[in-house]
């Protein structure tokens, strides 16, 4: 009798076994993220403030193509009116800019950059995401400004020859704070593949809800917001290849057409046509990180 009640127990929990299994818990996950991306925040958490197309690494796969990118600076005075129409939008409100590229420390307007990206956001923490190569060449006022304007300098730690010890003990020198992107700082850089679809036979919908940058990573460029890293840059990849991934109007938002905040959050979270071009299904991850060949391979299936 004790046997057959334990066995009637046991079996009671074999339904709730399998559906905590591994398989199911995957699936779940990624219902919840894609549940996640298809719901507009609150308010916006982040925002890639893209200020250069290229970059002095070009590492391999690059999903801002800064490795296939010809020199291009945006200008400041472009740069100061969105972040003032951005604040404008947000009432000052994001938790997180990431000031980028392209290699940030290129641009020889990132002073001026960095301390009007503070005037408009006094509350926002200001990550600077720099490779780290020409770090450890700023003078002496490019530091200060730092320490003044509270901007985090973020570096990934790449494999190759820097004095990353320099860069803290420096930037702790002058009370500027210094962190590795992602867990470089203790684990070797990995690197990732995202094909594109050049013929755009994605499903959009499947691509967005399946796509760590949706409703995650939007970039601000010259007057437009686009939802990903993509969309924006793949330009450079059409020049290069002569590949012909064009931008629909639903791709970007113009912000200083926008009135409200909640336009600019829907916005983030809903597809785009250009997810059409991207094969969500094929990307992998945990690659060896390497410098860029500039070969289409990089960056179709």
């Amino acid at each position: 009798m004790f046997k057959r009640n334990i066995q009637e127990v046991i079996g009671d929990f074999v339904p709730l076994i399998r559906k905590f299994s591994y398989k199911n818990i995957y699936r779940r996950v990624c219902l919840n993220d894609a549940g996640r991306r298809l719901t507009p925040q609150r308010k916006l958490s982040y925002f890639v403030l893209n200020i250069l197309d290229h970059c002095n690494l070009r590492c391999k796969g690059c999903d801002h193509f800064a490795a296939i990118a010809e020199e291009r600076f945006v200008s400041p005075d472009d740069i100061k009116k969105d972040l003032r129409r951005m604040s404008e939008i947000l009432k000052g409100d994001v938790a997180r800019i990431g000031v980028m590229g392209g290699e940030p420390l290129l641009h020889p307007q990132l002073k001026e950059i960095l301390i009007n990206t503070r005037l408009f956001f006094p509350g926002t923490i200001i990550h600077l995401v720099t490779n780290g190569i020409l770090l450890l060449k700023q003078d002496e006022e490019f530091w200060r400004i730092c320490h003044n304007h509270k901007i985090v300098i973020v570096n990934t730690k790449y494999p190759i020859n820097l004095d990353y010890e320099a860069m803290k003990q420096t930037s702790a020198a002058h009370d500027v704070m210094f962190e590795h992107y992602n867990q470089t700082g203790e684990i070797t850089k990995t690197s990732y593949k995202i094909p594109l679809d050049i013929k755009g036979s994605q499903n959009p919908g499947k691509s967005f809800s399946g796509c760590f940058h949706a409703n995650n990573l939007p970039l601000l460029m010259e007057g437009k917001l686009y939802s990903c890293t993509i969309a924006p840059n793949v330009r450079h990849f059409n020049k290069r290849f002569g590949t012909r991934m064009e931008l629909e109007e639903g791709d970007y938002l113009d912000i200083h057409r926008v009135r409200k905040a909640s336009e600019l959050l829907r916005f983030l979270s809903r597809p785009k046509p250009f997810c059409r071009y991207c094969d969500v299904g094929k990307r992998s991850y945990g690659l060896e990180w390497q410098r860029s060949k500039q070969d289409i391979s990089e960056w179709i299936a």
